[in-house]
């Protein structure tokens, strides 16, 4: 028997299962798929055989353990011993948090692997659609993180009454953190995305500070946007050049196909999302949330009055 008056409800019975399917099908393929076959020596053959193919193997059975927890969530366990665990809301949404972590560990580890192996060598396009895949997951999970309560005793960025500004931002912030990871062989995107990871989780809390820093880190993102999309179209033919002297097939339609849907695109949804948290009413219904001291009632007791007076 399921649980009653769960929100989300079907969303348990339906996501966490495909999200075990397809861990499951990742587990198996890192073990068994080849790593640079034949030029790197030692560093090459089977995922089995390699560190990386049971690093890249062993992180899909965390998100599957915390998937399968969630899923047996939606069920009322009546008669079981764990229903104190699995009807818990704060030890569900440590097990939420937990597993949206993972998942995002999960996708640095394969984008970090690039360094010494390519997965689905020699095409990357199947690991960058991997990952934009995996990317998506995080704004469901925390989607869900959001709505899972019977009884709300916050609101988060995704709640159902959350303004639809503040639910898009945070989808888009949180899927930008883990699709920057495709260039993660870069140190530097690194720091900067679990920077953009620490301040998605603040904002996804509607704490006060991160949803007055959140337009600004989008605006910075499109700034930076716009700088590297002037740089790609100035060294453009250079680029090219230097990519056909090493045999690698990237010409002008490939170029201007990135610079569009990795540069501009991203940007202007940046700028469009940033711009529009620039109302009074936003911050004013933040601040509802969660009062200060100082803007509370004080109740005042009255019953001293009486007394002076008698």
């Amino acid at each position: 028997m399921l649980r009653e008056n769960i929100p989300l409800q079907k969303f348990r019975l339906s996501i966490f299962p495909l999200i075990i399917v397809i861990e499951i099908a990742l587990s198996a393929l890192f073990l068994s798929m080849p790593y640079y076959e034949g030029e790197f020596g030692v560093l090459s053959g089977r995922g089995y055989s390699l560190f990386f193919g049971w690093l890249l193997a062993i992180i899909p059975l965390f998100v599957i353990v915390g998937a399968i927890l969630l899923f047996l969530s939606a069920f009322s366990l009546s008669n079981s011993p764990a229903k104190e665990f699995f009807h818990s809301d704060k030890k569900m949404q440590i097990v939420g948090f937990s597993t949206i972590f993972v998942v995002y560990l999960q996708i640095v580890s394969m984008a970090i692997t690039q360094i010494y192996y390519v997965p689905f060598y020699p095409d990357l396009t199947s690991l960058y659609l991997l990952i934009i895949a995996l990317s998506l997951f995080l704004p469901v999970l925390l989607y869900f993180m959001a709505n899972f309560e019977i009884e709300p005793s916050a609101t988060y960025a995704l709640s159902h009454e959350t303004p639809t500004r503040i639910k898009l931002a945070a989808i888009w912030l949180i899927f930008l953190t883990g699709v920057m990871q495709i260039f993660s062989t870069l140190w530097e995107i690194l720091v900067v995305g679990l920077i953009l990871l620490v301040v998605s989780f603040f904002f996804f809390q509607l704490n006060r500070l991160s949803v007055s820093l959140v337009p600004i880190v989008l605006i910075i993102h499109f700034a930076l946007s716009a700088v590297m999309t002037a740089i790609a179209f100035l060294i453009m033919y250079s680029q090219i050049e230097l990519f056909a002297g090493i045999d690698f097939d990237f010409g002008f339609t490939q170029q201007i196909l990135f610079v569009v849907f990795v540069l501009i695109v991203p940007g202007l949804i940046s700028i469009i999302l940033g711009q529009s948290f620039f109302r009074k009413w936003l911050l004013a219904w933040v601040r509802s949330l969660y009062p200060e001291t100082g803007m509370e009632l004080i109740q005042y007791d009255y019953s001293d009055d009486d007394e002076e007076e008698e």
